[in-house]
């Protein structure tokens, strides 16, 4: 957090002819398609500059910088996110030129003063009043641990409600409207499927806006106690308790929906929208390389970052779940694959604080199959052509086996043309462009999913 400079740059030396870069700056840096807005906070601390970043497009905001470094008008520091950055302090000062990246994958960043350079981005989708329908805010609190679910119901009038849906969000830590880049895709289907007779729930994650708990030791056991807590909260209303009951899962999300499927009875149907079907290790590593790929990273770099992430993902399953990975053995296993000079493998750091946690090492453990086989009800699995996250054909193409071979009475998977991830309609589908596509969602998937439940959920009468 501390600078390493000389004491002619420390604060109690400075002065205005050897002045610090405090306060706000503020640039952008072209990933892919996508401009991508950073802000820069300095300010003064013991022994030199400390310093914050957010992100306003992801809506991320404080996050730590580490080993920061001022010294002569040259600033570096290190993120988690797009790696380090090198600038200098120009003589007028009013710039702060440089390159923010790692490796092989650098990206020109000129920071500016100011914060407030950036406008909302225009989202043609989200939902705007009046609706045609009541949305009631609630919340469900949850009889083993200190936490509080909070979210919103969207309720069609009395006697015209089809069906009740939860919606699942995905993986990281999502407000009820799955917001990202100022995307709000769960509201936008709820709102969709809302004015098409559905009651839909959508809730924040634990310890994300209104929801209340601790997030530092959540598995996907708790996210799965969660949502069937959820559940049970709908299944006790008296306004709901006779209707169709069902799932929606974006994601990890659609991993939970699967999870709580293969365990309940009470469920009238289950969608997936860019689920997983096999182990998560393998899915993980295509989804880091494809990631790679799209900043232009050497072929052979990549190549060598699959074996290590592979062997890397084995090796965590063998470890006990509570049992810590190293430095060193993260440095052996990248030897042994050749990707030792990696700019990913050069943050350790930053690998050993993800591959401990216990969400990581919960998901690490699923294997969709084993829930797949054991879903009874109804069953929509959608995918996007171009989803570079969670690969449709491939996915798709399991559970299509896995269903078909248990001779599952009624199972749908559609393969959505030029689709990403988020069901945009997209060029490349890489996680880079979502933030520049103005569509939320896309109409023809959200017709596919009312479509599929109206041939399912009879009438109200």
């Amino acid at each position: 957090m501390t600078t390493s400079a000389p004491a002619a740059d420390t604060p109690e030396n400075s002065s205005s002819s050897n002045p610090l870069p405090l306060g706000d700056w503020s640039g952008s840096i072209q990933y892919g398609q996508s401009q991508v807005p950073i802000v820069l906070h300095l300010q003064l601390a013991a022994g030199g500059l400390s310093g914050t970043l957010d992100y306003p497009r992801h809506h991320q905001f404080g996050l730590p910088i580490r080993e920061l470094h001022y010294y002569d008008s040259h600033l570096r520091f290190s993120t988690r996110s797009f790696g380090d950055f090198r600038g200098l302090w120009t003589e007028d000062r009013q710039r702060i030129e440089g390159g923010f990246g790692e490796g092989e994958s650098q990206h020109p960043l000129t920071l500016q003063p100011g914060s407030n350079r950036y406008p909302s981005a225009r989202r043609p989708q989200t939902p705007q009043a009046p609706y045609p329908y009541r949305n009631e805010e609630l919340t469900v609190e949850h009889p083993a641990a200190p936490s509080t679910l909070a979210g919103t119901l969207s309720l069609p009038d009395s006697g015209t409600i089809r069906a009740v849906i939860l919606l699942i969000t995905g993986s990281g830590a999502m407000d009820r409207d799955q917001t990202v880049f100022e995307h709000k895709p769960f509201w936008v289907l709820a709102d969709f499927l809302s004015r098409a007779g559905y009651a839909v729930l959508r809730l924040d994650d634990r310890g994300v806006g209104a929801s209340t708990g601790d997030r530092s030791a959540l598995t996907m056991d708790d996210e799965l106690a969660d949502m069937s807590i959820a559940l049970d909260h709908l299944r006790g209303r008296a306004d709901l308790a006779s209707l169709p009951l069902g799932l929606i899962g974006h994601s990890m999300g659609a991993l939970t929906a699967m999870r709580l499927a293969a365990r309940r009875t009470d469920l009238a149907f289950i969608i997936s929208l860019a689920g997983p079907a096999q182990p998560l290790g393998p899915v993980f590593a295509e989804r880091e390389c494809q990631a790679l790929s799209a900043t232009g990273i050497n072929p052979d770099v990549i190549d060598r970052h699959r074996a290590f992430t592979l062997a890397l993902y084995a090796h965590l399953q063998n470890l006990a779940f509570d049992e810590p990975i190293t430095a060193a053995q993260i440095e052996l296993l990248a030897q042994h694959t050749g990707a030792q000079r990696t700019a990913t493998v050069q943050r350790q750091a930053d690998w050993i604080a993800r591959f401990n946690l216990p969400w990581f090492r919960s998901a690490l453990a699923q294997d969709p199959a084993d829930f797949l086989t054991r879903i009874q009800c109804p069953f929509l699995a959608l995918g996007g052509s171009q989803d570079t996250q969670v690969p449709s054909q491939s996915s798709l193409g399991v559970m299509n086996a896995l269903l078909a071979q248990r001779q599952h009475p009624d199972f749908q998977t559609i393969e959505l043309k030029a689709l990403n991830h988020l069901f945009q309609t997209c060029i490349t589908g890489g996680v880079e462009e979502y933030a520049a596509l103005e569509e939320t969602f896309a109409p023809a998937a959200m017709n596919q999913i009312r479509d599929w439940l109206d041939q399912r959920v009879p009438t109200p009468l």
